[in-house]
């Protein structure tokens, strides 16, 4: 595995070595080949360290060369997406919508190459040589809605997202369907920061709740759950969270309750097979359930056997189909309010 960082002298070699052995655009090998780019840091225990970590499994279990770029900020990521393309890298994925524009941008100039990238929904024009990640948040934040409704005492449940976009209005309205569900008399609010990976903001908006005496606070955030978590803990009394993308049991052991899990392996496996074969126009869904893409992380935490057993449940049917969630991402159809 390499973590390139390419500089215009570099491009250019790399450009005038390749013109040498490759005649009419990348060689068939270099599908073996495969750049990732990430907005944050591999090692941040969560969004980025899974794709990461399906990065390291494609390179150990399909044996293929990988190369990576973190941190890449969104005005960067047209020039480094183009740079691997250029460099010989047959499947470029880009590990974050917010690098969709710069894919749409910097597809059509590489049509050799295989380019990934995730999002929420179908996309309105079509790329030959994109594939999508549907990634599905809603199930996943049904269930922990779900869960919320059995844990709280205030019968108060809050939700802290990072930006309104349209995959954080599908949690919400997910949320809010459980609630209606399962505890209808359950105040629901919530509260974007305004950015995914600011603790200190994340940690204000987690207190404004708690002094509302929400008991249970639904993450939508990143890096923002170091915020969160110091929050609940100072708090006078007990606060419960639930997370996205990893387990972070250990990070505040007496307030964790679950993690709406993401694996990539599955997708990635079947995209990546699927671009070999010569398809490259894809649109793969992260499916909700065991094994799958997307799961609760089980047991749940600081619960009793009967509510982990109940909420299991409610996982197994949203999984199997018994349950339907809506999936509402254009707005916030909900009878909870904001905070703000």
């Amino acid at each position: 595995m390499k973590k390139i960082k390419f500089t215009g002298f570099s491009v250019l070699v790399l450009a005038l070595v390749f013109s040498l052995i490759m005649v009419g655009g990348v060689a068939a090998q270099d599908m073996n080949k495969i750049a990732v780019i990430f907005p944050g840091s591999v090692q941040d225990a969560d969004y980025n360290a899974t794709g990461y970590e399906t990065m390291q499994a494609i390179e150990e279990e399909l044996g293929m060369e990988t190369s990576y770029s973190e941190q890449v900020a969104v005005p960067d990521a047209a020039r480094v997406l183009s740079e691997y393309a250029d460099s010989g890298y047959g499947i470029v994925w880009a590990h974050g919508a917010q690098f969709n524009q710069a894919v749409f941008e910097v597809a059509p100039d590489f049509p050799e190459v295989a380019f990934i990238i995730e999002a929420d929904a179908p996309l309105e024009e079509e790329f030959e040589n994109i594939t999508l990640l549907e990634r599905n948040y809603y199930p996943g934040f049904y269930v922990l809605g779900a869960l919320a409704t059995r844990i709280t005492e205030t019968n108060k449940v809050g939700y802290i997202g990072g930006l309104e976009l349209p995959f954080t209005y599908g949690e919400v309205n997910a949320i809010d369907q459980a609630i209606r569900t399962y505890k209808p008399e359950i105040e629901f609010k919530y509260i974007y920061v305004g950015d995914f990976n600011d603790p200190v903001k994340t940690k204000q908006s987690a207190e404004a709740l708690i002094s509302q005496d929400i008991d249970v606070i639904i993450s939508g955030v990143n890096l923002g759950n170091y915020g969160l978590f110091r929050a609940v803990e100072d708090a006078d009394r007990d606060v419960y969270v639930t997370t996205t993308y990893t387990n972070k049991y250990n990070l505040a052991p007496n307030n964790h309750l679950t993690s709406d899990l993401f694996k990539y392996n599955p997708v990635m496996f079947k995209a990546i097979e699927r671009i070999k074969s010569g398809e490259t126009n894809n649109f793969i869904p992260m499916e909700y359930g065991p094994e799958k893409s997307r799961y609760l992380k089980l047991p749940v935490d600081n619960v009793s056997e009967e509510v982990n057993d109940w909420v299991k449940g409610i996982a197994e049917k949203v999984a199997s189909g018994e349950i339907e969630v809506e999936k509402i991402l254009s707005e916030i159809d909900i009878e909870g309010e904001s905070l703000e």
